[in-house]
């Protein structure tokens, strides 16, 4: 009983201390994001020694130690890094302990009298968790030089206690436990003990790194096991008479009378009295265990490479950054002269947003009508008290001010997934997916984190809730800048994982059958052994992008992918003024390509970075920004004319309401019909509107789409817009009763009379005094009764033609009986 005890008690402990490590592990996260973790295997080999403690010990204690006794042990382990503080190892081993009364007991004592000694060569596999108290962050070479740690788990051993005969026996060692030197194995009730034995071990260790792949480490583990037979002693003497004529069982039952010591051939005083049935022999009440030092050499086989240095999606690009700071570009400080970058110059125009702040605002894209883009501007609910500054975080503003350039007031995306983090970018995929770049900085060891990619759900224009991870993620390195096809199957996006020709690569990816294709290289068409960020595919299937490693001006440059039998053969230069000496990327562009914004940190901003309006004021027919002078054509005013007419007279309708929302800057424009049903507005080419009327006593329409996109030389449009009037009956129903007793009146008969016409409606209650009639909502009624038994005189009815949306509407009748 008290054994059993014991161990429950071991288990309470061991599973609060592994519950206490494992809350403190996740306390220390910051922002509950787990740092990036190589998680590795290793191959470990270990020897040392092995020390036993039980009966014959003068301490139980797993702290004692007994160095008249030691034994070796030696074995190896396989490990798995799963975290940043876990290690999970799979070890085999062998260990040798030993006991003798002889050596340990002091003369006169019982255990000098009792004479009993052993030795056993325990083997055994371990399955094991390590629990780092320093966290391992990074890559497997950037491991802590000094990692301590504890460890439990599991142990299954297997047991053999010996023993050596004297010399009248043949002095050699022979297995005690078929012997059953405590009359084990006699009957039913007293079974053998079991030589496979399960074990509980707890430990302390350290490892010291002595290379990149090498760490040379020291140990302690103690094995409380389930068994008290690893000593083959327990319980008490049986006497010589119960092992009949095995006299090797009795011989090792009972060694008292030995004068000479078997393991060190010393002689021995014999006690004066032998032991009998019933004698203690053993403790019985508590287990046995044992020791283990070990001297560990560990060498990872983890083939994960070291991460490359910081890529450009992790460096500040806030400041201005000269072409001579750039070493890739070196070879390119003959491209100064501007000839050939200056050729596309008088087709753009480019502006500094209103939005724009001291702080940076960057990666712009469209979003309900709007921009999304990021911003680390001075708010004081996004300040980081650690590094001074704001977090980046997503802010929107409506394209009607940005094409208005007014300041206006963005608004902050604070959604509740979204915070602990910066905000790199984002793309909304449809009306109900959004896909964000996200990143935390400021961990333990780490500049900054890697990029990810979070696919969330769209709850509100503003409210955004995290479904996922994309399974591109991954703590060796960053995905960033997605952008998708129109029906979103295609995806590209920014990566600096290993295959990449140089710092960052523009990858694809394609959805089949719900799933993510694995990422493709576009290849050294776009790729360089620069930098290339900040795709963009536009709805016409052509791929934009920045880079500092095709021939440019300076910084990133941002270039036009050139297409045939839809593979990419060829990127252009923007040129001026999109392109600058320094970093100009994010290029986004509007359906028709004649508006589109971008990022810079090129002198004359207010901050870092600015967000800059690109107007394309002449555009090939192709719709190529770079393709030569040929076919050239402008923005051009144009007239939009038309009438509203009635859709059931034909009939033009005057003081009607029309609006006109250009589809690109989502501005809004109403006016009225004049006295002939007619409007003008002012437009222009390559464009997209939709136009619709409204007016009291109609329906709302469906808005008429108009697009002038591709349109030039045309200086005027008409279009006819069809409005439809409500239902101009009612119908009316209740029931008659009796103003003062509220019975319901039967068959009585009402007549309803329009005073503007010379209209009567007879109408007759039913049996259960229900009455229904149509009238004109337009027209003012009033009723009358001529029943005998009612005051005779004219009932007024509400005025229904203030209800224009109204086809039923209930009126009970009560009719004043006369006194």
């Amino acid at each position: 009983m008290t054994s059993k005890f014991f161990n429950l008690k071991l288990l309470f402990y061991f599973f609060s201390f592994f519950s206490i490590t494992s809350v403190y592990s996740q306390i220390t996260q910051k922002d509950n994001i787990a740092p990036s973790t190589d998680k590795h295997w290793a191959l470990t080999v270990y020897g040392g020694w092995s020390n036993y403690y039980g009966d014959l010990t003068k301490s139980r204690s797993p702290f004692a130690t007994n160095f008249q006794l030691i034994g070796g042990n030696i074995g190896g382990a396989f490990e798995k890094r799963l975290s940043h503080r876990i290690v999970v190892r799979g070890e085999f081993g062998w260990s040798r302990i030993s006991g003798d009364d002889n050596q340990t007991a002091e003369a006169g004592s019982f255990e000098y009298d009792r004479n009993l000694h052993f030795r056993n060569d325990l083997f055994q596999l371990s399955a094991l968790g390590q629990i780092d108290i320093l966290p391992h962050l990074g890559h497997y070479s950037q491991r802590r030089l000094v990692t301590p740690y504890v460890l439990t788990g599991v142990t299954v051993l297997f047991s053999n206690p010996r023993g050596k005969t004297t010399e009248n026996n043949g002095s050699t060692w022979v297995d005690l436990q078929p012997l059953g030197t405590e009359g084990q194995g006699t009957s039913t009730t007293k079974p053998k003990y079991n030589k496979t034995v399960m074990a509980l071990p707890l430990g302390l260790g350290v490892n010291f790194k002595v290379t990149d792949r090498l760490d040379i480490g020291v140990e302690w583990v103690t094995r409380f096991t389930a068994t008290d037979y690893l000593d083959d002693i327990s319980k008490s003497y049986v006497g010589d008479v119960f092992f009949g004529g095995n006299q090797l069982a009795a011989a090792m039952a009972d060694r008292s009378q030995e004068s000479i010591a078997v393991l060190t051939g010393e002689q021995r005083q014999v006690p004066e009295y032998k032991f009998g049935p019933g004698d203690k022999r053993g403790s019985n009440n508590v287990n046995d265990g044992y020791n283990n030092v070990s001297v560990r050499v560990r060498y990872i086989l983890s083939k994960n490479k070291a991460p490359k240095d910081l890529s450009w999606l992790h460096k500040s690009n806030e400041h201005y950054t000269p072409i001579s700071l750039h070493a890739n570009k070196v070879h390119q400080s003959s491209t100064r002269e501007n000839s050939r970058f200056a050729k596309y110059q008088d087709r753009y125009s480019i502006q500094n947003l209103a939005i724009n702040t001291e702080g940076s605002e960057r990666s712009p894209n469209f979003y309900y009508g709007g921009l999304i883009y990021s911003t680390d501007r001075n708010d004081r609910k996004h300040f980081n008290k650690k590094s001074r500054k704001s977090y980046y975080n997503f802010y929107f503003a409506p394209l009607h001010d940005l094409y208005r350039n007014e300041q206006t007031r963005p608004i902050a995306i604070d959604t509740v997934d979204l915070k602990g983090f910066h905000h790199h970018s984002a793309f909304q995929i449809n009306d109900h997916q959004i896909i964000a770049t996200m990143y935390s900085a400021d961990l333990p060891n780490q500049e900054v984190a890697q990029h990810k990619l979070y696919m969330m759900d769209i709850l509100g224009e503003n409210i955004w809730k995290e479904e996922k991870e994309l399974p591109f993620n991954n703590e060796h390195y960053s995905i960033s800048e997605p952008t998708f096809s129109q029906d979103g199957n295609t995806m590209y996006f920014v990566s600096d994982m290993e295959d990449s020709y140089g710092g960052t690569d523009i990858y694809v990816s394609y959805k089949f059958k719900g799933q993510w294709t694995y990422p493709i290289n576009l290849g050294e068409t776009v790729n360089t052994p620069g930098d290339e960020v900040s795709p963009f595919l536009h709805p016409d299937g052509t791929l934009y992008f920045a880079s500092d490693g095709h021939d440019g001006m300076g910084g990133l440059d941002i270039y036009e992918s050139i297409s045939k039998d839809e593979t990419i053969i060829a990127v252009a230069n923007l040129g001026s003024p999109i392109n600058s000496e320094y970093d100009d990327y994010g290029l986004i562009l509007n359906n028709v390509k004649r508006v589109g914004y971008f990022t810079s940190n090129r002198i004359g901003g207010k901050g870092g970075n600015d967000i800059y309006q690109l107007n394309v004021n002449e555009i090939n027919v192709s719709r190529m920004l770079t393709d030569e002078h040929e076919n050239l054509f402008l923005v051009e005013e144009m007239k939009l004319k038309g009438k509203v007419i009635s859709k059931d007279t034909r009939a033009p309708l005057p003081r009607i309401l029309v609006s006109l929302k250009n589809k690109e800057t989502n501005a809004l424009i109403t006016k009225r019909t004049d006295s002939n049903g007619q409007f003008e507005f002012d437009i222009s080419n390559e464009s997209n509107y939709e136009i619709f009327p409204s007016a009291f006593g109609y329906k709302r329409m469906k808005a008429t789409q108009i697009s002038t996109v591709g349109m030039f030389g045309i200086g005027e449009l008409e279009q006819t817009l069809l409005i439809e009037s409500l239902a101009k009956k009612v119908k009316l129903y209740g029931k008659v009763t009796d103003k003062k007793t509220g019975d319901i009146l039967k068959n009585i008969e009402l007549v309803f009379i329009s005073p503007d016409e010379n209209e009567n409606i007879y109408v007759k209650s039913d049996n259960e005094g229900n009455y229904s009639m149509e009238i004109d909502k337009d027209k003012k009624y009033f009723f009358f009764v001529e029943e005998d038994g009612f005051v005779q005189k004219n009932y007024a009815i509400p005025d229904l033609s203030k209800f224009r949306t109204v086809k039923t509407m209930k009126y009970n009748i009560r009719l004043e009986p006369k006194e």
